[in-house]
């Protein structure tokens, strides 16, 4: 098929970024024998105006992708966020490639309300929707013209090359966030935790405490330097909902915490995935982990070895395939495949 990835891949700043979701989604859809064309909106509306402004750039952008869809002729459409892609446009692109399926993937947590009204914006004028979320939850973004479900964030055994559990690390505990507010959980931990093990080597990037963000090759040589990382979540309310910190981590061979309660327990183990369910439990793995190397390796090894194996890139593009073109599931996947 011929399918037309829309939103933040490659373009002229997307260098720093290409671990992240949209790359994955493109390279799995290619490996599984696709002919895929990535279109990034955002670049495409700022430099389609002297102002290099996206808001000045979105009329623009609308008739672009009208051209593309022509040009193309794309089986598929995979939306990412796209804010600045108009529902009237993709009824106009239904018009010009009749048969054409489009879906709209989201990765952000449903407690934001902002989120949910660019989820329901949607329903209706795609066929599918994707979340990274899972259960009953979705019904709300359900329709008769459309389905809703969940998919897992991927893991890329091209872009999460690291081995970590086969390094010399230099750091115990890894974690990297975004800026966060004076009121946070995740700032309250990662506090806690620098005043509680002083001994420990523990990187911490962002998350409030410091302006020390890492992106592209710089990143990723970090995890592959890192024993172990902590994945912290906005959210704990949802279903198997997760940061896509957890497939980094585990995919390039961290020990990686997760707060237990969120329903990876479905299918990750204790010898996969370091579960806990408060500070306490987390010291007290982050010590057994540290006087145990062998077991801390067997660990990361393990959780490795699952996380690419059932979220690989292949599989997840499959995945949406298999649920937007209704003919079946072609494989068996552990995540919860209801569509509502």
């Amino acid at each position: 098929m011929n399918i037309l990835y829309v939103g933040s891949c490659q373009g002229f700043r997307e260098a720093g970024k290409s671990y992240y979701i949209p790359k994955k989604l493109v390279n799995g859809f290619t490996r599984n024998g696709h002919n895929v064309y990535a279109f990034n909106d955002r670049d495409f509306a700022r430099f389609s105006n002297i102002f290099r402004s996206r808001k000045w750039g979105i009329r623009p952008l609308n008739k672009k992708l009208l051209e593309v869809c022509e040009e193309f002729a794309p089986d598929l459409i995979v939306l990412g966020h796209c804010e600045m892609i108009w529902n009237t446009t993709l009824s106009a692109v239904r018009e010009t490639c009749p048969g054409v399926k489009i879906v709209y993937r989201n990765v952000d947590p449903l407690i934001h309300e902002q989120n949910v009204k660019d989820i329901q914006r949607r329903v209706g004028f795609v066929d599918g929707i994707f979340i990274t979320t899972a259960g009953e939850g979705l019904k709300q973004f359900s329709s008769p013209d459309g389905f809703v479900t969940f998919m897992p964030n991927p893991v890329d055994r091209a872009v999460d090359t690291g081995r970590s559990f086969d390094n010399a690390c230099s750091v115990d505990l890894f974690f990297a966030g975004g800026p966060l507010g004076e009121s946070d959980a995740r700032r309250d931990l990662m506090t806690s935790l620098l005043t509680k093990r002083p001994e420990l080597e523990i990187a911490v990037h962002g998350c409030g405490i410091n302006k020390d963000y890492l992106f592209g090759k710089t990143y990723m040589d970090r995890l592959a330097q890192s024993k172990m990382g902590l994945c912290l979540n906005r959210t704990y309310d949802y279903h198997w909902y997760s940061s896509d910190r957890l497939t980094q981590y585990m995919g390039n061979g961290l020990v990686t915490f997760l707060r237990s309660g969120t329903g990876f327990e479905e299918f990750f183990g204790n010898d996969d995935l370091a579960f806990y369910a408060d500070e306490a439990e987390l010291l007290r793995k982050l010590d057994m982990f540290m006087a145990d190397d062998g077991y801390r390796v067997a660990v990361a090894k393990n959780g490795w070895k699952k996380a690419h194996e059932a979220f690989s890139a292949e599989k997840v593009t499959q995945y949406i395939l298999d649920t937007t073109f209704g003919d079946g599931l072609t494989l068996n996947y552990c995540w919860p495949t209801e569509k509502y």
